[in-house]
Order: C-alpha cells, then sequence, then structure tokens
C-alpha cells in the first residue's frame, strides 16, 4: 500500500490548495493508498471523513521567532504611507508568498521544517505531493522522499510565466524569496536556490487543467496533465430565487474569500445600482463580508445571500461574474457559463486573461486610477507592490462584457473545453504519477 502524503499551501490559508489536495487524497485512496493532508490555518475548517487530516501546528513559533541576530523579532511593515487600503495589488512572482506565509527567518524555517520532519517520522510516506508548499522539496530530500509537485504555469518551477499577458512587465522590486531557505537547503544537500520558485521543483509536476488552459513547454521533467482536482460531475443543490419561472438571463455574482478586501459594502452597493432594472436576475453571495439582509428589498432583480454553494449556483446561471480564484475559474469551465472576472491581484487577472484567450470570458479592472508603488521591508530588505486604492467599477462596460459574453458564441466553445477537462481527468492514471 502506497502512503502519500500531501502539502498544500496553507501557512496563508490557500483554500484552493487544501481543495486540490483534499481531492487528490480521496481519489488516491479509492485506488488502494493511504493518504493524509497536512493542514494549518485550514485545519479547524476542514471536516473530510474521507481523508486523514494531520494538523501542522508550531505551537512555540511565536517564541522561536525570537532571535539574538537583528532583526531581534523578524516582521514584515509597510514604509509608505497608506491614504486608504489597497482594492488591487500587482505583484511578479510567488516570491511574495514568502513573507506573506510568515517565512522570516531560517530559524522559522528550521523550526518548521523539524515539526514537518515529525509528521514525516509518524506517518513515513512513500511519496510526498505538494501544492505550492516551499517546504516539500526540502523534507524530500532530507528523507530521500520522492516529490509529486502540483503546479501551473505561472509558478513552473523550470520557467515561470506569472504575468504571461503582460508585454511589457511593470517595475517591481520583489523580495528575495529565497533567502529564508538557502541554509536549509545547504544543510540537506540542495543546490542553493536563487529564487522562490526553486523550492517548488519535483520529480514529476501535476497541471491541474488542460494544455490550452497551461500551456507548459519543453520540460525535461515528467508532466501530467489531469484535468481539474475537483469532482466534475454532482447534484446541483435547490436555488428558488434562479429556478423561479424568469425570461431574463441569470448572473451568479461571488467576490470569493481572497477578493475585495475592503470596501466591501461600497461595491455591494454598486452592484445594486448597476444591475436595478436591467435585463437580468441576479444572485450575489457576500461570503459573510457583510450581512446580506442588508442589500434585498432596494432592487426586485438582485438578491443577496450570505452564502451558497457555489458549483450549483454555476449551474443555475447563464454567466458568472466572480474575483478570478482559480477553483471558481475551473467550476465555470466544467460548468460550460461565460465568466466576467473582477481581479483584487495579479493571479486573479492571470486566470481572468486566460479565460479571454479561450474567449470565454472577459477582464474588467476594478480600479481607474494608475498603479502607484507600496513599499515593504523585511530581514531580507525591500519590496514593493503596485497598488490601487479607489474601487472604481465601470458598470456600462461591465454591462456591455456581459452582452458580449452572452451572445458572442462562448457557449459552444466552453462545451469543448470542459468535455476536454473532463476526459483528460477521466483518462488520468494517479496510481501512475505516484509510482517511482
Amino acid at each position: 500500500m502506497k502512503k502519500v502524503l500531501l502539502l498544500p499551501s496553507d501557512h496563508g490559508g490557500g483554500r484552493g490548495h487544501v481543495a486540490r489536495s483534499l481531492y487528490l487524497a480521496q481519489k488516491l485512496n479509492q485506488l488502494g493508498c493511504r493518504t493524509a493532508v497536512v493542514l494549518d490555518k485550514q485545519f479547524e475548517k476542514q471536516k473530510d471523513p474521507l481523508v486523514q487530516l494531520v494538523r501542522f501546528n508550531p505551537r512555540w513559533e511565536k517564541i522561536v521567532k525570537y532571535q539574538l541576530k537583528r532583526p531581534v523579532k523578524p516582521a514584515v511593515r509597510s514604509t509608505s504611507k497608506l491614504s486608504a487600503l489597497p482594492v488591487f495589488h500587482q505583484i511578479g512572482s510567488l516570491a511574495y508568498q514568502v513573507p506573506r506565509d510568515n517565512y522570516l527567518s531560517e530559524r522559522i524555517v528550521k523550526y518548521r521544517l523539524k515539526h514537518l520532519g515529525k509528521i514525516i517520522d509518524r506517518f513515513k510516506p512513500d511519496v510526498l505531493i505538494g501544492d505550492t508548499h516551499f517546504l516539500t522539496r526540502l523534507a524530500g530530500k532530507r528523507y530521500d522522499i520522492p516529490v509529486v509537485q502540483i503546479t501551473r504555469l505561472a509558478g513552473f518551477p523550470e520557467r515561470p510565466k506569472f504575468l504571461w499577458w503582460m508585454e511589457e512587465k511593470p517595475f517591481l522590486e520583489e523580495p528575495d524569496g529565497a533567502a529564508p531557505f538557502r541554509k536549509a537547503a545547504r544543510d540537506v544537500g540542495l543546490e542553493e536556490p536563487q529564487r522562490a520558485e526553486d523550492l517548488l521543483k519535483g520529480d514529476r509536476y501535476i497541471i491541474p487543467a488542460i494544455y490550452k488552459i497551461e500551456p507548459i513547454r519543453n520540460s525535461d521533467k515528467e508532466i501530467y496533465y489531469t484535468g481539474p482536482l475537483s469532482p466534475t460531475r454532482f447534484t446541483p443543490k435547490r436555488l428558488p430565487f434562479f429556478e423561479e419561472k424568469n425570461e431574463y438571463p441569470r448572473i451568479y455574482i461571488t467576490i470569493g474569500g481572497g477578493s475585495i478586501r475592503y470596501n466591501e459594502e461600497y461595491f455591494f452597493n454598486l452592484l445594486i445600482d448597476i444591475f436595478n432594472r436591467s435585463d437580468f436576475k441576479v444572485l450575489v453571495t457576500t461570503a459573510g463580508r457583510a450581512p446580506a439582509k442588508q442589500f434585498n428589498g432596494r432592487a426586485a432583480n438582485v438578491y443577496f445571500v450570505d452564502w451558497v454553494d457555489g458549483p450549483s449556483a454555476v449551474y443555475h446561471s447563464d454567466l458568472v461574474i466572480h474575483h478570478g480564484g482559480y477553483s471558481t475559474t475551473i467550476e465555470t469551465l466544467l460548468g460550460g457559463k461565460p465568466a466576467i472576472v473582477l481581479p483584487s491581484h495579479s493571479e486573479q487577472e492571470g486566470n481572468g486573461y486566460r479565460l479571454a484567450k479561450l474567449q470565454v470570458g472577459e477582464v474588467v479592472p476594478i480600479y481607474s486610477e494608475p498603479l502607484t508603488p507600496l513599499e515593504f521591508v523585511w530581514p531580507y530588505g525591500k519590496y514593493t507592490i503596485n497598488v490601487a486604492y479607489n474601487l472604481d467599477l465601470n458598470g456600462p462596460k461591465l454591462l456591455q462584457k456581459i452582452n458580449d459574453m452572452l451572445y458572442g458564441g462562448a457557449y459552444e466553445r466552453l462545451k469543448r473545453v470542459a468535455d476536454q477537462l473532463t476526459d483528460k481527468q477521466e483518462e488520468s492514471d494517479f496510481l501512475k504519477i505516484i509510482s517511482f
């Protein structure tokens, strides 16, 4: 029996990474493997009787963070004066995830790697599967365990293309994301990483899509396109608001957990102004960011809920407006529904432009001002993010894009993409992928 330990990126609360790992763990269990998924921030939120969950809980990290050399207590802080909280963040690589996930010193890396080592000693896996987890390769080398990495074009370790749609790259002073890990890499016998993506190298790679969505070329490593690591068939839940007799197109709007982090109430009020008395029936989920009941009753054709089953809402809709998260992007493709993406950071923007390239979606910015740099300092120097502060959603442009998508032939193209995703998932040999 193969034993597989899955390590999704979770120090920052990566729900999409966690969902993929849980799905893959279930599939491997069905194939006779024994699996476990290591979780940090998402541990309390996940309840899955089909998958063993292991808590990554370094209880003493707040104390371990202190060190003799300066800075005594490593931290990330902004040196820019904020006139408001940003609504859009432009970044240029996965390096920004390192300070976000609080890898702020060699001491913290060593401590987390030791904690992960205790989990490995107990579980004794034959294979490690990482999903943008910066310790996976280090642990694999230390314990001589083969590593499979779940990756995408944006962070593909051999040749990452994060801002692939831009002809001219913006100026960004990126953090040295490899810096906290270099000593740990030397200690386990790895070549020193030069960039954060080097830490995500593996013996094999899983791409949770198809080639036309994630076109990775010319790698000397084994690459397996598996289609989505999520269910492709399900029984949709009833949504009375969408099931009422209606002659107008149905639009589902979700901002997602990682989208409009600020000015949520203003954003929802904008939606009411844009869609009130329009020729659309609109269902909006607030994701608990603001009470849905305070927005209802102001527009007869717009209804707010705190939470809704996402795949079911996609199934019942004619078009989806979302933040550009990877999971929602795949859900719309599988559901055969065109999408309008309102991104709040660059990774979401890239997902939106991938839909646009497939001619099944459009990107509408949520700001109109020029981006300005926001500077941060951390123990390994300074870095910048380009940001926009003012939420500005162009209503006429959004409505025009919706009409273009509804009546521009996107549904036929979506049917082909959905069939290809499903076929690729069904033909994938997951046992072959983990067999070394």
